[in-house]
């Protein structure tokens, strides 16, 4: 086989020549300036130069899930049932403690307002008037009351009184009012007329009436009526029955007292 010899390579391509740089041919340079050029569209992208690009780690999704889930919300994902309920069972156990705390304040105001400690009574001093018109001996009682509540006040209306010795009355009247206004220590005084006898006066009281200074046993029955106050607001009234034994030296007329026994409760 006879060889063909190649044609020295010239320096500068001939404009006729076909080009086959990487294996595709090219049109020549010549008829691709003559052929007309496509219509293109025209974009244009805006960068901004300091905004950087990239994806987040994915330890971020997990953060902000647990972020919606103690937030309440998550989408469908499963929500932790711990820190989600815990503000619910704040509220709840907050409204039971304030329930039972009204409940116990209830309770305490209505064990002191319904049942209020009895006061406990004294007889101080006690003078004689003897009477001539009917003839009659008039007793003069003056009492103290304490109160042993401390957080109520015992306020005393209207009441009466009945002298007895050994069953029969000898004189009786009514309670008059508080000389302090009805507060802790309370001192009143009860001036009880004598009841005729018509000469049928039981022969001891004539005695010490007479002047004779021999033990006398008496018998005080009061009967009044009680308001209890918590401040300035006042709660039902109640009837106090009170009865006091006394031992008295004679009837004169400032009566010597001996011993007394006082004993008083609520009779509604």
């Amino acid at each position: 086989m006879a060889e063909r010899a190649l044609p020295l390579a010239s320096p500068e391509p001939d404009s006729s020549a076909v080009s086959t740089a990487f294996g595709s041919p090219l049109e020549p340079v010549a008829a691709a300036a003559a052929a007309p050029a496509p219509a293109h569209d025209t974009y244009v992208v805006h960068v901004q130069k300091d905004q950087i690009y990239r994806v987040p780690p994915p330890e971020n999704a997990y953060l902000a899930e647990r972020y919606r889930n103690a937030r309440g919300g998550g989408g469908g994902a499963k929500k932790q049932e711990g820190p989600a309920c815990s503000p619910c069972v704040a509220r709840t156990l907050g409204a039971l403690l304030a329930a039972a705390l009204l409940l116990g304040a209830a309770v305490a105001i209505a064990l002191v307002v319904l049942r209020p400690g009895v006061p406990s009574f004294s007889v101080d001093r006690l003078t004689v008037r003897n009477e001539s018109r009917p003839p009659r001996a008039d007793y003069d009682f003056f009492l103290t009351a304490v109160n042993p509540n401390k957080m109520t006040a015992l306020w005393y209306r209207s009441g009466s009184a009945v002298l007895l010795h050994k069953g029969r009355t000898l004189a009786r009247g009514g309670v008059g009012q508080p000389a302090d206004g009805g507060e802790d220590a309370t001192d009143f005084s009860m001036l009880l007329r004598g009841v005729p006898h018509d000469g049928h006066t039981p022969r001891a009281v004539d005695k010490a009436l007479a002047g004779s200074r021999e033990h006398l046993a008496l018998q005080l029955d009061v009967e009044v009526t009680v308001q209890v106050h918590v401040g300035a607001l006042g709660f039902g009234q109640r009837r106090l029955a009170v009865r006091c034994e006394i031992g008295a030296a004679g009837l004169s007329k400032d009566v010597h007292i001996s011993s007394q026994n006082c004993r008083s409760s609520f009779v509604n």
